[in-house]
């Protein structure tokens, strides 16, 4: 990997490669975006670029010196770059106090000791004022990165003392062409995959090898189009069903939101090529005709609210039987004429 081949990043890619190349990198970064978007790719291409024994002339790492090899292995296997990531549902106190004791000691065969910390959201108080300490006092010869997707759920003592650099979803587009060429997937298949990832590439990828996709579209829209004909007792059950599927929740927020996006541009007389479901046009046009403008529009506003709800935290059955019970209320409410 090389700063030329990450892809869809370009502002935290220039700004990283400018102030390493200054030579007045900050001793700390947070950076902040979606799952899969490449926040670990850049955390270790920096890691290479400190420690390669034979560095290029833009300032890129060589690739092929053992430093490198070493940070390129899966997972990274140098001595002097640390890659920190939750033990169960937290990060605990034990893994930071480990890394303490091994950042405040010299390199060992580099130049920079490199601490990456995924999941820099998904510390205990405890553990965070330890790392606090790090953050407080490093050693010179040491960079620390932390990652998060979720910036509300990082301390905010941690925040103050990082650099901060984000990492927007990357385009549909992008996706879909990493999606093509690491995939092999067709342009519909690439194109139904990136527009359903979110703009994350590690999530496109991994609904690209799960054959369970497919039968999960099929599911979720075919309970998009019965809603108006099931009864408050009826959608409790589904929920419940969604409950026991929970692994796949995002993916069923992301179809069902496809489903009526697709459905709203049908109602409102768009370019068919516009359609993320374009081998399914048949079922969105009777979900348009179903609902309606204002019904899909008000269901859009429903699954935005359930997601926001879940990304809190709350209680997972009580968000989807609120959820089910309002999408049967919109989707039984009589249509203006």
């Amino acid at each position: 990997m090389s700063w030329a081949a990450i892809v869809g990043q370009p502002l935290a890619v220039r700004q990283l490669r400018q102030t390493i190349g200054s030579g007045k990198m900050a001793h700390a970064y947070l950076f902040v975006g979606p799952e899969g978007v490449g926040k670990r790719t850049v955390a270790l291409q920096v890691a290479k670029v400190l420690n390669c024994h034979a560095p290029g002339p833009e300032g890129d790492a060589c690739g092929v010196c053992s430093s490198c090899k070493r940070i390129d292995a899966v997972p990274p296997a140098h001595p002097d770059v640390a890659l920190i990531q939750p033990d169960g549902r937290f990060i605990k106190t034990d893994q930071i106090r480990d890394l303490q004791a091994e950042m405040y000691a010299r390199p060992n065969e580099g130049k920079v000791r490199v601490a990456i910390i995924d999941g820099a959201d998904r510390m205990n108080p405890e553990s965070g004022n330890r790392l606090l300490k790090l953050l407080e006092e490093p050693p010179a010869y040491a960079k620390l990165i932390l990652l998060t997707s979720n910036l509300s759920g990082v301390l905010p003592t941690l925040i103050s003392r990082c650099q901060t650099i984000n990492f927007p979803p990357i385009s549909p587009h992008e996706v879909a062409a990493v999606l093509a060429r690491l995939a092999q997937l067709d342009a519909g298949k690439a194109r139904l995959f990136a527009s359903l990832s979110g703009g994350s590439i590690g999530r496109a990828m991994r609904m690209a090898q799960d054959e369970g996709v497919a039968q999960r579209r099929d599911a979720t829209g075919a309970l998009l189009a019965k809603l108006s004909n099931l009864d408050d007792f009826a959608l409790l059950g589904e929920a419940e069903g969604l409950e026991k599927q929970k692994e796949h929740l995002d993916d069923w927020l992301e179809l069902a939101t496809v489903w009526l996006r697709d459905a709203l541009l049908v109602a409102e007389s768009a370019p068919a090529g516009l359609l993320i479901n374009q081998d399914r046009q048949a079922e969105v046009c009777a979900l348009a005709e179903q609902f309606g403008p204002d019904g899909l529009l008000a269901m859009l506003g429903v699954l935005t609210d359930a997601r926001g709800q879940l990304q809190k935290n709350a209680n997972t059955r009580l968000a989807l039987d609120m959820m089910l019970l309002h999408l049967g209320e919109h989707a039984r409410a009589p249509r203006a004429t």
